[in-house]
């Protein structure tokens, strides 16, 4: 496997690929599909342009995620030399763990939906939950 960047080589092989896969479609259809030679020539052509077409949007997009995964490494050394190196203390201050108690409060602060009032109904609901059981067909399974 080649690892080029050039554009233009990556479309030609994807292309390439495309037509042995439109090959191996009609060639497949032609012997165990029991058809026409034109039918096999029409469902290869299909799968060559289906392919092709699918083949370079997925290599474009490949490309384009390693060219953004470099330009963050990139940006990621330059500026990581620049950041200043922390002090003692507040590596040690930073290194304690906050208490979990007050995890849960904060989680409790934050709900966003809160119970209003009892709906219609929902007290009749609840009476009646759990009570009802499934007893399926046995001469149907």
């Amino acid at each position: 496997m080649t690892t080029s960047t050039d554009k233009t080589a990556d479309t030609t092989r994807v292309w390439k690929r495309a037509a042995y896969g439109g090959l191996v479609v009609a060639g497949v259809i032609l012997v165990f599909g029991q058809t026409s030679v034109m039918t096999a020539a029409i469902a290869g052509v299909v799968a060559f342009v289906a392919g092709g077409y699918l083949g370079g949007r997925m290599s474009g997009a490949v490309q384009e995620a390693q060219e953004r995964a470099e330009l963050a490494t990139q940006t990621l050394a330059d500026v990581a030399p620049s950041a200043p190196a922390p002090t003692a203390p507040a590596a040690s201050a930073a290194a304690e763990p906050e208490p979990v108690a007050t995890t849960v409060e904060t989680a409790e602060e934050m709900k966003l939906v809160q119970l209003s009032k009892a709906l219609p109904g929902e007290a009749e609901l609840a009476a009646r939950k759990g009570t009802w059981r499934y007893e399926g067909n046995s001469a149907t399974a």
